[in-house]
Order: structure tokens, then C-alpha cells, then sequence
């Protein structure tokens, strides 16, 4: 094996792959331009619309005025909330969005009031609009208030303290630093975001330099020179590699710029204070490499395959959408991997990334994590190698 020899195939693949103009909207405009428009456009328009449901009115029917008179002046005394007569079509108009909740007064409210009874009320409301949702949370508000009031009036008959209602404070601090918390932050999506960064900006490369090559014919002017074929895939790889790489990393600061953003998406993040080592950087790059390894042996494996383009993208989405499987797995609250389960790939790596920005470091998992990538990407390499030696493969239609 020669290692000049799978230069020339790297820097071959990769010149042709710099020369696509697809390859270039996939790494750099997408990433760096569409990326933060589109997350700055989904947080600008939603912080417009959360502004708008917050500004309008409620509007309210109360039935069973009559019962409740202070309750409803409590009400009526809220800024923005519109109370209305009862009408007979008040569950449609509610179920249609004219109006946002109907509150229902029993008629025995006012006496189980006095009497110190349990009393009930009952608001309806549409948890799927979120006007109906802000009209709730303002007659919660209204109906605390007067909660409050009424509780005050029977203390004072009783000739006590409002502080009787409150015999414990629980006093509550947090001990986690800035930096830990924004390590808590970045392991919940970053991990996620990164595998899949990986894997889609491998897919169109690995896919034009191995079935396109096979579908446009040139792949037969490859095989006649002296370069060996298991020099030919490493040096496909390892450009499948370095374009997956990069694109993860334009990608990852495309989407800081738009987290970053007053307007983005998550409404921007304030009080960042990024806390993990020189150590931890190194460990993260050194879970990475096989992670990219493994992505584009196995999408390099898949393209030898396939007969065309075309073939090897319907191969490829069940591999995609596999990921993401994985990706919203690690990303579920309290799931914790034990033992075996760090020799599953993608789950692994994306587990081990949420440690380190933690600042919690396992030797065992990294170890398991890294070994386990390697070896199942060095499967995939030999399988490529295997299927790129079949004439029957290659030459297939």
C-alpha cells in the first residue's frame, strides 16, 4: 500500500468535489448563510407572534355572573381581559376561536364562600391555541388573587397572622456555576446537531465519488491505472472524511451565529461561559475522527454498491433517518447509557460528547466509545474494499 499513491486519489476526489457547485452550497451557503436566516426567521416570527396573543384581549364569557359578582368585578378589572354576555353558541365560538375560555360560576358559589366550604369552578379553554392559553394563565392569575383576598378576610376573623399559611420557607440554591450550566445547555443539542452534520455532509460526496463516478462511466479509467483498489477507497474516504468534517464545522458556526442572534430560534443566549479544558477539547476531537471515519466508510461502502445515484440515496435514507433515531435518543431527558450500550455506534459517540461538555470525564466510555467506532468502520472500510474488488459490482446495470 502506498500512501502516495492515496494522496493523489484525495486530493483527485477532493478537487472535483471543490469544483461541484452543489458540494459548495452544501458546505458553505447552507451552513453559513441559510442556517442562521433560517433559525433568525423561525425566532423573529415566533416572538411576533408570542408579542400579538400577548397584547389582544381575552375574550371571556362567564356563566353564572349573578353568583359571583366580586370575582367577576376582580375580573372586569384585569386589563385585558374582555368579558362577554353568555350566548347559546358560546362552546362553538370558543371550539372556533372567537372567544378563548368560558368560566363557569356554580350557583351555590357565593354560599359555600361564606359557609368556608370547598368550591369548585370550571374554565374551559383550547390547549391548542395560544390565545386560549394566555386567557387561562390570566384567570388563574385573577382567580389566585382573589383566592388570596378571601383566605386574608377569614385570617383576620380568626385574629391571625397571614404568615399561620406559611409555617416553612424552602429556600432554594443553585450550586451549579455559569460554566456548568452552560455545558448543561450546549450536551442537550450539540450532540444531536453534530451527528447530524456529520452524516449529511458526507452523504452527497460519498455518494457523487463512488455510484456517480459508476453512473457517468469513469470509474473504468480509475481501474486501469496502477493504484490498488484498497488505495482507491481509503483515498475516497478520507476526502468523504475531510469534506464531512468541514461541513460539521461550518454547519456548528452557522448555528452559533443564529443561537447567538437576539432573533434566533432560542431567543438568544445570554450569559455564556464556556468552561471545558484543553483536555476535554482533545478528547472530544478524539471521539470525533472515528465518528467521521465510521459516517463515511459506511456511506462510501453503500455508494460502491448502488448502481447509480439514485439507488444509493434510497439506500442512504434508512442510514439517515437511523441516526436520527439515535441523535433524539441521546437527546432524551434522564436516558443514561450503561455498560454494552457504548458499543452501539453514533449512540455512543453522541453520549460520550454530552460527558465531556459536562466536564465529566470516563475513561471507560471514551475507551469503549473509540474502540467500538474504529473497529466498526474498519468493517465498513474492508466491505468497501471487498465490493470495489467485485468486477460484478463495479460493472453492474
Amino acid at each position: 500500500m502506498s500512501w502516495k499513491n492515496i494522496k493523489l486519489i484525495f486530493i483527485k476526489e477532493l478537487l472535483g468535489t471543490i469544483r461541484d457547485r452543489r458540494t459548495i452550497i452544501a458546505m458553505i451557503i447552507i451552513p453559513l448563510i441559510f442556517y442562521p436566516l433560517l433559525f433568525a426567521g423561525i425566532g423573529y416570527f415566533s416572538k411576533l407572534g408570542s408579542i400579538k396573543s400577548e397584547e389582544a384581549a381575552s375574550k371571556v364569557i362567564i356563566d353564572g355572573v349573578e353568583f359571583a359578582p366580586q370575582l367577576v368585578n376582580y375580573l372586569r378589572e384585569y386589563e385585558k381581559i374582555e368579558i362577554l354576555i353568555i350566548e347559546d353558541d358560546s362552546h362553538a365560538k370558543l371550539q372556533n376561536g372567537d372567544i378563548q375560555a368560558i368560566l363557569v360560576i356554580p350557583p351555590d358559589f357565593k354560599y359555600k364562600i361564606e359557609q368556608g366550604e370547598p368550591n369548585k369552578l370550571i374554565l374551559k379553554y383550547d390547549a391548542t391555541e395560544a390565545k386560549s392559553r394566555i386567557a387561562k394563565q390570566r384567570i388563574d392569575q385573577v382567580i389566585e388573587k382573589y383566592k388570596s383576598e378571601i383566605l386574608f378576610q377569614k385570617l383576620s376573623r380568626l385574629d391571625l397572622k397571614e404568615e399561620f399559611l406559611t409555617p416553612l420557607i424552602l429556600q432554594e440554591e443553585n450550586i451549579a456555576t455559569a460554566k456548568k450550566m452552560t455545558g448543561a445547555f450546549l450536551a442537550t443539542l450539540l450532540p444531536y446537531l453534530i451527528i447530524i452534520l456529520i452524516f449529511t455532509g458526507a452523504m452527497h460526496t460519498a455518494v457523487d465519488i463512488t455510484a456517480g463516478e459508476k453512473e457517468r462511466g469513469t470509474i473504468a479509467t480509475l481501474l486501469v491505472s496502477q493504484i490498488s483498489r484498497l488505495e482507491i477507497v481509503l483515498g475516497k474516504c478520507f476526502a468523504v472524511m475531510l469534506i464531512s468534517f468541514t461541513s460539521m464545522v461550518l454547519g456548528l458556526f452557522g448555528l452559533t451565529l443564529a443561537f447567538l442572534s437576539g432573533t434566533s430560534i432560542a431567543g438568544g443566549i445570554e450569559g455564556l461561559q464556556f468552561g471545558i479544558s484543553i483536555n476535554s477539547i482533545f478528547l472530544f476531537f478524539l471521539v470525533l475522527f472515528p465518528l467521521v471515519g465510521l459516517a463515511s466508510a459506511v456511506l462510501v461502502m453503500v455508494g460502491i454498491y448502488a448502481r447509480n445515484i439514485r439507488e444509493a440515496s434510497s439506500y442512504i435514507i434508512p442510514i439517515y433517518m437511523l441516526t436520527i433515531f439515535l441523535g433524539i435518543i441521546s437527546i432524551s431527558q434522564g436516558m443514561e447509557l450503561t455498560g454494552k450500550m457504548f458499543l452501539i455506534p453514533v449512540l455512543n459517540s453522541s453520549f460520550v460528547f454530552k460527558e465531556l461538555l459536562m466536564g465529566k470525564i470516563y475513561w471507560n466510555h471514551i475507551i469503549t466509545t473509540f474502540s467500538a467506532n474504529i473497529i466498526i468502520a474498519g468493517i465498513a472500510l474492508f466491505g468497501a474494499t471487498r465490493l470495489f474488488n467485485k468486477e460484478e459490482v463495479l460493472f453492474r446495470s
